[in-house]
């Protein structure tokens, strides 16, 4: 799990872990992009510029005045991304997208709300290509790496019933999807963290569905940038009554 303070460069700083983990042979990436259809176009147009380098609206795609951000760079041997959704307001994941597309070619990238019928879509796409496990029969995507981004982490991810329960809607998909893949990641992005540090760490019992999305690999804080504004700098600090700094 990363965290940051609030507009202060989590979004980049993502986008940089994007361009990393395509480098290093990752075949999807997965954008969990807030809870709205506004969020998730905004999220698109960023990664549009910054990872794809060209509009992905519907139309636009591989035109040559589509070239955006860093799609104006001439770099030899440049990766060919395929995004499977768009910066249009009704861009979401569709099923009728991947009719012909399969998984372990060029990378992919979907930018999508945390919406159960969208995750379910997706998880359907996945299992469709992977292979029956020999020993529990689950449908299994192998030696094709998932790269799976949650930015507000703590909005919607966290499974907030009890654990002789099925775990929340949105909360299962995720698990399921990460359970599709032989190889996979999920980092969270935050500015408020609690929910996610109050997760239960999975235990000897394993869930049909998956670990839960506990960060038991890492919690990294962004540093904010020198020029950031927030709420320390709009209203300073207290002393508290030992005479010291306390932060607010």
């Amino acid at each position: 799990m990363v965290v940051g303070e609030v507009q202060s460069g989590k979004t980049a700083n993502y986008t940089g872990l994007i361009c990393k983990a395509v480098d290093a042979g990752y075949k999807l990436i997965i954008v969990l992009a807030g809870m709205t259809d506004d969020l998730r176009s905004q999220t698109q147009s960023r990664l549009d510029a910054e990872f794809l380098g060209f509009e992905s609206q519907i139309g636009k795609i591989h035109n040559k005045d589509s070239r955006i951000g860093v799609g104006k760079f001439e770099i030899p041997g440049q990766l060919i991304v395929h995004p499977l959704t768009d910066r249009s307001k009704d861009g979401d994941f569709r099923a009728k997208k991947t009719a012909n597309l399969q998984l372990g070619g060029n990378p992919i990238l979907l930018v999508v709300k945390k919406n159960t019928s969208v995750l379910k879509r997706i998880l359907a796409w996945v299992q469709k290509q992977g292979k029956p496990h020999p020993e529990t029969g689950k449908r299994i995507v192998d030696d094709i790496p998932l790269l799976l981004i949650d930015d507000e982490a703590d909005n919607a991810s966290v499974n907030t019933r009890s654990e002789d329960e099925d775990p929340t809607a949105i909360n299962r998909a995720i698990r399921q999807i990460l359970n599709s893949f032989q190889k996979s990641s999920y980092v969270g992005y935050t500015a408020t963290p609690f929910a996610n540090i109050f997760i239960l760490p999975d235990d000897d019992n394993k869930s049909e569905y998956g670990d839960d999305l506990f960060p038991k690999g890492f919690i990294y804080c962004i540093a904010p940038p020198s020029n950031y504004v927030g709420p320390k700098q709009l209203f300073g600090l207290s002393e508290d009554l030992d005479g010291g700094e306390k932060h607010y």
